[in-house]
């Protein structure tokens, strides 16, 4: 087993923080949506999109969807 940092470290990371989104909702963002019921997997076999990966898959009380996908550029 290597140590240090994992190659997958966002990935895990993200799947961390979409826990904490649980029965939570975006409005701290200014984004008005219903609450979060669940984080979902992020490789849904019946969503097609046009990104390669999405970061976090909610499914919203009112029964929609909220695909949440951070952005962030590496600089040293």
């Amino acid at each position: 087993m290597s140590e240090g940092i994992a190659y997958q470290n966002k990935d895990i990371l993200f799947e961390i923080l979409g826990e904490t989104y649980r029965e939570k909702s975006f409005a701290a963002y200014g984004i008005n949506l219903p609450p979060i019921r669940k984080p979902l997997p992020t490789n849904p076999p019946k969503i097609s999109a046009s990104e390669k990966d999405i970061d976090n898959l909610f499914p919203l009380e009112d029964g929609t969807y909220a695909i949440v996908d951070y952005e962030a550029e590496l600089k040293k």
